[in-house]
Order: C-alpha cells, then structure tokens, then sequence
C-alpha cells in the first residue's frame, strides 16, 4: 500500500512537470547525456504515437514521459525500475536545466521538491518494524530444533547452552524445518513473518525498519532472530561475510534489564556470529528502550533514573566497542509512559548517548496534538531538531557527580519501593478492578497488541500492558503511574539534602525534566473525583485511597520545597490554567461515568449491550476532556 501511494504521488509530480518543461531544442541546445538517456528507455519503452509526435523536439518532456511509464509499470508489478534510477534521471534533468540557464526552475519550485521526496520516501514511502516476543522466537526454536532432531530440551538448557547450540545451527547451511512438518500456530506466524521479510528484502529493501524483539532478557534472544531468520532465508552465512538487511533491535523494558542492558552488550559484542552480523550492517546497532514497562514494574522515579543509567551504560559500552549506537525511545503519551516534551527530554540524556541519531514514537492523542496542523508539525520538529544539534554541539551538556547519582539512586529505590508497596498490596487489584473502568477499556482496540497477555476476560496485573494500565488510573483521576512513590522517596531525601536538590533542578536538565514532567502528571490529577471512585467498593476504599493521597500531599511539599513554586506548575501558567478550566466539564464526565457503573452493578438495567455503550461514551468523553489516554 505505501509503495502504490508513493509510485501514485511521483506519477502525478512528474505529470505536472512535465507541464512546465516546454524546452525545445530549437532554441535551447540539450546536453548529449539527455539524448543518451532517452535513447537508453527508447530500448525497453516505446512512448505513445500521439507523445512520441507531440514531444519529438522537447527531450525534457519526453525523459519525464518515459519516466512516468517505468513508474506506471513499477506500480503495476513490473520493470525493473529503481529509485536510484529516479533519482539519477531527476538529477539529470536538474542539470540539464542549470546548463541551458534555468537555475531556478532546476533548484527550486516542482522539481526541487520532487528530488527532495524522492529523497526522503524513496519507492517504499515509509520503513515498516517488525515486532515480536522473545518468548515467541524461543518457542519457535524450541520447536524447529526438535523437529530436526537436534535438541529436544531447547527450552531447559541454561543461557549458556542456548548460545553454544545457537551458534552451531547459524554456521550450518541445511534448514531445520523438515518437508511437510505441522507447526503450531504461533510458530507458523514466527515464520511466516520471516517470509514475508524476505520478500520485502528482495522486492524493496528500503522498506524494512528493524527487527525489535520484546523482553529481551539474553544474548540468546538475539542469535534466536539470526536463526530463524537464516531458517526463512533472510540471513545467509557466507564465508566471512554475514548477509542480512535486517537490523536486530534488542528491547530492554524492565527495571532489571535496563540495569544490566550494558552487561547483555558486552556478551552480544564479544560473540563472533554476531559481530559478523553487526560488521555487515555497518557497525550500527539500534537499541531501543521501553518506558511503559519500566514505569509499571518499578514506578515512576525509579523507570526515569533507570532509564538514564542504562543510556549512559550503553552509550558508553557501544563506544568501547567501536559500535555506533541509535537509541530508539519507545515513550508513551503520558508521563506514567514516558511522554512530555521531547525537546526536554533529548536535552536530558547523558553524555554519552549525544551523537546526532535517535528514534523515538509518537502515540496516542500525541500524533494529533503534534502532527493533525502543519505548522504545529513543523514547530514540533524544530524543537526536536534544535534539541539535537544544541545537544550534540555541548557534548553532552551536564555530566552528573558521583554524588547526584548517588541522590538519584537513594530517591529510586525509596520511590520504587512505595510504589511497589501500593501495587502488590494484596488488597490493590480486587479494589482496582472494581474502581475503574478497566473492564470497559479492555474492550477497546487502543493499542497496536491486546491489552492482556493473557485474555481480556482474564485480565492480571503481571500480563496487563501499560496503555490500559494507565489509562484507567487517568480516567479515576489519580494519574497513579506519573507520580505516585515521590512523595515518600523526596520528602526523605530533601530531609538531609535540601540545597543540593535545589541547585539540581536549576542545573540540571534531567532532575528537572523528571521532576516537571511529575508535577504536571500530578496537576491533572483530581482527589475529590478520585475520592468517589474509591467509594465504589467499600472493601479497603478508605486505606487505599488514603495511601495514594498522603503520597500526592508529601509529593506536592517536596516539588514546591525544591522549585521555590507557591502551587504546581506555577513554571508552566499556561498549562495550569488549560487544566483548571477543563475541571469543571471533566467533573460531570466523572460523576457521569460514576453513576452508570454504580447502576449498572446494580442490575438497573435489562438492556446490557445499551449500558455498556454508555460506559465506552464516558470512557471516551474523559479521556478527550483530560487530553491524556495512556
């Protein structure tokens, strides 16, 4: 479908150029390059009798007419017809026009901006990632390896047994996969979503992005993608030489595996398949880092402080390697998933991570709120350009003391550990299900994968993702997920470190990033709402829901103690003010939303599919109201 809008745009860009280049070689002498080219497509193409007649003393308007039939044809399905062809043949025609005296129509206007699109979405338009669990590749080698007789017990062996076996089966050349075998459907789709790769590697490499492989715990998660990717033929073991147009992204998301992602690199860079791998593709290795995930296994403080430790360790250990590293920021729309300003935020990372390459989502209503305007789009990317260069330009910017990290660190821990203590309350889930309207938004398709690991029916705090996670915790207004724990983490901290804390919010860019991006989390929250909420189930209401906002009240202190503010966001008025004047809608939402899942419990009402939808209404009335999903 890209591909097709891509060809389907150029056809019509070279159409209407071929409007304005009425040059006739009557007036104008053309370069022998043009004649040599057009008799070059005259071998494979023959233009229309009526364009062949109408153009036969314009080359120009005949070199864009034969450009148009090999994109026509390239559209359809045939030729061979490249984007290094186009480009070559616009180039052409730009120098044509600057040697005949036509600087300005070669630099500018129509043809410019073609080159420049051809530049930027080539044939394929855009680059398409492809995204899977490492559970599922482990289950799919697991699977291949038995079936040929290999291993029967992949699954069992510990890390270092996997990788041994892993490189063995990479250097040899027969398939595993025996003819006519039955898979198991979730091994099949592994597979076939290899095929469908190396279809696209030989019909239009550009389009590949990265492989990105969820949870990945091991080195062995790694080497499992180069094997099925060999299995569908898509990496190719060539004597020294390791073919392969897919780059492999490792995705640290919990807290554990973003403290030691830079041990997981150092194993992955010493072990000889794979370096032959990484050489192949240029010594580029892009790494991408989960903020959702993080934020819900450890808190708030803890995945931000965790997250810059782990960017400083790999930007250091892909130095020491002489590997050029990408970081590939997988933020969220909401602080409790990462989100805020991402000017800020680039500007914020450590030292060693400043080297002009970065990727980053955009999700949620953040697409529309930055993208839906073009001149907010173009303002937007700005900021983000500028962010870029300032920060390469500083190299680096502040480097943290050893004794910042230290605070850091103390602050994550005590922040980490309240949170914990509030999620694995026994008490918390129960109360937490029946308070919010998770029920309503694990219907709803939100999200680019199922809102459980599991079922929706069967819905867990360990399976449950982070978008509906933090959604529900917005909808109640206690935006949980974008504070909660730095209560008791900075009112312990400021205790023996008041005047240091204050002077890292003023030089500090990431202290303050983190602790701006809090107070504006807490600002959209809403206690008196959120208050009546708790009063839908009276089990432990009262305990719970005074936890969350004794937390909120020694959060609030501590922010305003360290920023020498009278009240929240008191730094960002406009902000405030656009919350304070959406409350008093987004109140009625609330109560609205209250008394339909009060009635609803209630049995008040014989038509469930009529109840249900109104619940999805006020689900989707709040969520617009507060800006903020998850």
């Amino acid at each position: 479908m890209h591909r097709r809008s891509v060809l389907s745009r150029y056809i019509e860009d070279l159409r209407l150029l071929r409007r304005t280049l009425s040059l006739s070689d009557h007036l104008v002498p053309m370069p022998e390059a043009l004649y040599a080219s057009i008799k070059r497509d005259k071998a494979t193409l023959a233009l229309p009798p009526y364009q062949a007649r109408l153009y036969r003393q314009e080359p120009l308007r005949q070199k864009l007419s034969f450009m148009m039939l090999h994109v026509v044809a390239l559209r359809e399905g045939s030729g061979d017809y490249d984007i290094g062809r186009f480009m070559e043949d616009l180039l052409l025609i730009r120098q044509v026009l600057s040697d005949t005296g036509n600087a300005s129509l070669a630099n500018e206007g129509r043809l410019g901006r073609l080159i420049i699109r051809a530049r930027v979405f080539g044939f394929h338009m855009a680059a398409l990632d492809v995204r899977q669990h490492s559970r599922r590749h482990m289950d799919a080698v697991a699977t291949l390896l038995s079936l040929a007789g290999v291993h029967a017990g992949y699954r069992g062996l510990p890390e270092s047994g996997r990788r041994k076996l892993l490189a063995a089966e990479l250097v040899n050349p027969r398939p595993l996969l025996p003819h006519g075998a039955v898979l198991p459907d979730e091994v099949r789709e592994v597979l076939s979503t290899m095929t469908v790769v190396r279809e696209m590697a030989e019909k239009e490499p550009a389009a590949l992005g990265s492989y990105i492989i969820s949870m990945t715990h091991e080195v062995s998660h790694i080497l499992e993608v180069l094997l099925l990717a060999k299995e569908a033929g898509v990496w190719r073991p060539a004597g020294d030489a390791k073919a392969c147009p897919l780059d492999i992204v490792p995705l640290f998301e919990t807290v554990d595996d973003l403290q030691r992602a830079d041990q997981l690199l150092r194993a992955l860079f010493a072990d000889e398949t794979y370096r032959k791998h990484l050489a192949a593709r240029g010594n580029l290795q892009e790494i991408m880092l989960g903020y959702s995930d993080s934020n819900k296994d450890g808190g708030y403080w803890m995945a931000n402080w965790s997250l810059h430790e782990a960017q400083d360790r790999i930007g250091r250990t892909c130095a020491a390697h002489g590997v050029t590293l990408r970081l590939f920021h997988g933020r969220g729309g909401t602080v409790g998933r990462g989100g805020g300003r991402a000017g800020q935020a680039i500007l914020a990372m450590p030292a060693s991570t400043h080297n002009g390459r970065i990727r980053f989502t955009e999700q949620g209503e953040v697409i529309s709120f930055r993208y839906a305007l073009a001149a907010i789009a173009h303002r937007h990317l700005e900021q983000i350009t500028r962010a870029m260069l300032l920060s390469s330009a500083r190299f680096g910017g502040y480097e943290a003391k050893r004794e910042d990290a230290t605070l850091m660190s103390s602050i994550a821990r005590d922040s980490m550990a309240a949170y914990r203590g509030l999620v694995h309350d026994p008490a918390l889930w129960p109360w937490y299900v029946s308070v919010t309207p998770i029920e309503q938004i694990s219907r709803l398709p939100i999200a680019s994968r199922p809102v459980s690991r599991s079922s929706a029916q069967e819905v867990a705090f360990e399976d449950l993702r982070a978008i509906p996670w933090v959604f529900a915790w917005n909808q109640t207004r206690y935006v949980v997920p974008g504070w909660f724990g730095i209560g008791a983490a900075l009112e312990a901290a400021l205790k023996r470190h008041t005047g240091p804390m204050q002077d890292l919010y003023r030089t500090w860019p990431f202290f303050r990033a983190v602790l701006n991006n809090a107070q504006r989390a807490m600002a959209r929250a809403r206690l008196e709402i959120a208050e009546s909420y708790a009063r839908l189930d009276d089990r432990e209401s009262r305990r719970l829901h005074n936890t969350i906002v004794e937390d909120f009240e020694r959060g609030r202190r501590a922010i305003l103690t360290i920023t020498g503010q009278n009240a929240l966001l008191d730094n960002n008025p406009v902000i405030r003010k656009s919350i304070l004047l959406r409350n008093p809608y987004t109140d009625v939402l609330n109560l609205v939303q209250i008394e339909l899942m009060k009635r609803r419990r209630a049995g008040e009402f014989e038509d469930e599919d009529r109840i249900a939808q109104a619940l999805l209404l006020s689900v989707y009335g709040i969520a617009a109201a507060m800006q903020s999903t998850g």
